[in-house]
């Protein structure tokens, strides 16, 4: 029996304030498909039976157990190693992606055309793997006499209302008793949790938002990653784009780092209330329980150029 267990790294960890306490890494989820879950769901495609969470024990008659990094994740080079001996599979980048049993044993390193690898370390990679989650997503029925216009995929969940003039241009994924609209756009991949606003005039492209998180009215977000129990007021702005064409940086673990994105948002916490025409200037980070006042430029506190 082919049998696998994730392993998280706390010390690799550097989504916060993505994840936290009310959102812990391994149960993040986008579109109501958790990091775990999707690790779990893709090792089993690789042909591995039994997939054990990050600390849980490994029940009797199953054998060896290959242990999968989910911080740099690659389901090919761990199934190599299913059907090898004891050993280690890295990356070229010199990270660990597998290993299995005790003592040296063998050890590859794969190339990224051998053994594909998703990172899963930054807040930023959390937005290019919900692309990886909604990638062929199915929508549900959505008429034009509905006043609502869908070019992609629309599913949203039980007692959630899309109210007239809304426009899907990607796949959108909301979750249960939600509001959305009227007037409403939402383009690329976004996922809105449970009891969560999107009102009128807002426009959301490739957002990730946690539950009961209010965007009532005017607002835009861009490439951004919004928390749970978070209040936009009228007219806020998470700016995403850099006039001098420059990539982005963000702070994570107290490191400004090199995202590689041409477009990026803001990171915000949980509890975070944002004051009317608050503008969130792009790549920043913004620490779980801020207030903003009314017209306030977020700028993070230091210079981020």
């Amino acid at each position: 029996m082919r049998a696998a267990r994730l392993i998280y790294t706390p010390a690799m960890d550097l989504t916060f304030p993505a994840t936290g306490p009310e959102r812990p890494f391994c149960g993040f989820s986008v579109a109501g498909v958790s990091i775990a879950a999707y690790c779990a769901s893709r090792l089993r495609e690789e042909g591995f039976e039994t997939v054990l969470n990050p600390g849980e024990d490994v029940p009797e008659g199953i054998g060896e157990v290959v242990e999968v990094s989910m911080h740099h994740f690659s389901p090919q080079a761990a199934a190599w190693l299913a059907a090898c001996g004891a050993g280690e599979a890295w990356s070229g980048e010199g990270r660990l992606l597998a290993r299995k049993g005790q003592g040296s044993g063998l050890k590859r390193v794969f190339t990224r055309q051998e053994a594909p690898v998703e990172r899963l370390v930054y807040p930023w990679d959390l937005l290019a793997w919900q692309e990886r989650v909604m990638e062929g997503m199915e929508g549900g029925s959505f008429s034009a006499q509905d006043g609502i216009h869908v070019t992609g995929a629309l599913r949203v969940g039980k007692g959630t209302v899309v109210m007239p003039g809304v426009v899907v241009e990607g796949a959108v994924w909301v979750g249960d008793g939600c509001r959305i609209g009227p007037n409403c756009h939402l383009r690329g991949c976004v996922s809105i949790g449970n009891g969560c606003v999107a009102g009128q005039g807002v426009e959301l492209k490739n957002c990730i938002i946690g539950d009961n998180t209010f965007i009532p009215h005017l607002s835009y977000a861009g490439d951004s990653i919004i928390g749970a129990d978070v209040n936009f007021g009228a007219g806020t702005v998470c700016s995403n784009f850099r006039h001098d064409g420059r990539k982005h940086r963000m702070m994570a673990g107290g490191r400004l780092e090199d995202t590689g994105r041409d477009k990026l948002g803001a990171v915000i916490g949980d509890h975070v209330r944002l004051g009317a025409n608050t503008v969130v200037l792009p790549g920043r980070v913004v620490p779980p329980g801020t207030w903003t006042m009314p017209g306030e430029v977020f700028a993070g506190g230091m210079n981020q150029d």
